[in-house]
C-alpha cells in the first residue's frame, strides 16, 4: 500500500498544539508520571487493576507468548473485520490513564475489538525486557487473541516509544512466520528504531542543562524501583538480559532487536510520527527510518516540530485523534467516526 498520499494528507492537517505550560498539558504529564510510579511493580499494578478495572464487557486476560512468557492484557470484544492492539511504551501499562482511556474510546466509538497489553517486564506481565526484540512476541500473542476469538481478518497496532520498536519487530515477525495477521495498519508515535543508540542515549547522564536530564533522572529511579534496587542503568540491564536469553552479550542483543534493518521484511502499512523536540528519543531515529525505508512506500514518517516524547495527545488531542482516525480508515477501507479530544 502506497502511503505517500496519506502522509501528505496528514501533514496538511491543522496543528494547534498547546504550550508545555498549558494546564491541560501539565495535567496530562502529571497523570502519566503518577501512573509510571503506581504501576511500576507487579504487585501494585495488579492491585490498581482490580480496584479500578476496565468497564464491562472488557475482560482481563493472561496471554502466553511463543516463548512461554505470560503477559497481561485487557480484551474488549466487538464484532468487526479488523481489530486493534494498543501497545504502551517503557514503564507504561494497559492500566495507565492515557492507554485505558484510548482503549475504551476506540472500543466504543469505532465498534471494533481492542486489546491493550502490558509488554513483558512491565505492569502485571512477567519476563525480562529486551529493548523491543521479544516484546514483538507479546504483540503477536495479542493479535492471535483477536484473530482466534474476535474472528478479525486484520489487526492494527497503536503504539508509542519502545512499544513502537516492538511493533516494527512484530511486523517483521508476522511476515517472516507467514501469519499475516498485522495488516490493519501500524501507527507508532515517538518510536526508536536503533536499539543501540537508544540504550546508550538513555544510559548516559546528559548535562544538567540538557532537556533530557530531568527525564533521565526519573527513568533511572523507575528502573531502580522496578528492579528492586538491582539496576539503575539500562545498559547494564540489557547486558544481563542478553545473557539470560542465551546470547553472547549486549552487541548481539541490540543487533537482533534493531528494527531498522528489518524494513525490507515489513510489507504492512506503517506510519511513524515523531517530534523534532523529543528529548527522550531524538528525531534522528525517525530520520534513520526514512533512509532505511526510502524505497518502501508502505512505510512513511510524519515529523512535527512539537510533541516532545509521546506528548501529542496531551498537547493537541484533536490532531492526535484525527491522525489515528484517518490512518486506520484509509488502511482498512472504512469511514471511522471522530473521537472527541
Amino acid at each position: 500500500m502506497d502511503l505517500r498520499p496519506l502522509r501528505a494528507r496528514l501533514e496538511a492537517l491543522p496543528q494547534e498544539p498547546s504550550s508545555r505550560a498549558h494546564p491541560r498539558n501539565w495535567l496530562f504529564r502529571t497523570k502519566r508520571a503518577l501512573d509510571f510510579v503506581g504501576h511500576a511493580r507487579q504487585g501494585p499494578s495488579s492491585f490498581f487493576r482490580r480496584v479500578n478495572p476496565y468497564p464491562k464487557p472488557f475482560e482481563h486476560r493472561w496471554l502466553q507468548t511463543e516463548d512461554g512468557v505470560d503477559v497481561a492484557a485487557w480484551y474488549g470484544p466487538n464484532k468487526a473485520d479488523w481489530g486493534l492492539v494498543i501497545v504502551p511504551g517503557m514503564f507504561s501499562t494497559k492500566d495507565d490513564t492515557a492507554h485505558k482511556r484510548r482503549a475504551i474510546r476506540i472500543w466504543r466509538r469505532w465498534g471494533i475489538p481492542v486489546v491493550c497489553l502490558d509488554m513483558r517486564a512491565f505492569g502485571e506481565s512477567k519476563g525480562i525486557a529486551t529493548g523491543g526484540w521479544k516484546e514483538a512476541l507479546d504483540i503477536h500473542a495479542a493479535a492471535r487473541l483477536l484473530v482466534e476469538e474476535a474472528g478479525v481478518q486484520r489487526v492494527g497496532i497503536l503504539s508509542e516509544s519502545m512499544g513502537g520498536a516492538a511493533t516494527l519487530n512484530a511486523l517483521a515477525h508476522d511476515a517472516r512466520t507467514g501469519a499475516e495477521w498485522l495488516q490493519g495498519g501500524a501507527l507508532c508515535f515517538s518510536a526508536f528504531v536503533d536499539v543501540r543508540d537508544a540504550v546508550q542515549y538513555i544510559s548516559a547522564e546528559p548535562p544538567k542543562d540538557h532537556p533530557f536530564h530531568t527525564q533521565w533522572a526519573a527513568f533511572r529511579r523507575l528502573l531502580l524501583f522496578r528492579s528492586y534496587g538491582a539496576y539503575d542503568n539500562f545498559h547494564d540491564y540489557m547486558v544481563d538480559a542478553a545473557r539470560v536469553n542465551g546470547l553472547s552479550g549486549f552487541d548481539e542483543l541490540v543487533d537482533i532487536a534493531n528494527p531498522k534493518w528489518k524494513t525490507s521484511m515489513i510489507d504492512q502499512p506503517t506510519l511513524l510520527v515523531h517530534a523534532t523536540d523529543d528529548p527522550v528519543v531524538p528525531v534522528r531515529h525517525a530520520r534513520r527510518m526514512e533512509r532505511y525505508a526510502k524505497d518502501q512506500h508502505n512505510i512513511q514518517v510524519v515529523i512535527t516540530d512539537w510533541g516532545g516524547h509521546t506528548g501529542f495527545e496531551g498537547m493537541e488531542p484533536r490532531w492526535f485523534w484525527e491522525v489515528c482516525r484517518i490512518f486506520y480508515s484509509e488502511v482498512n477501507g472504512v469511514e471511522l467516526p471522530s473521537i472527541s479530544g
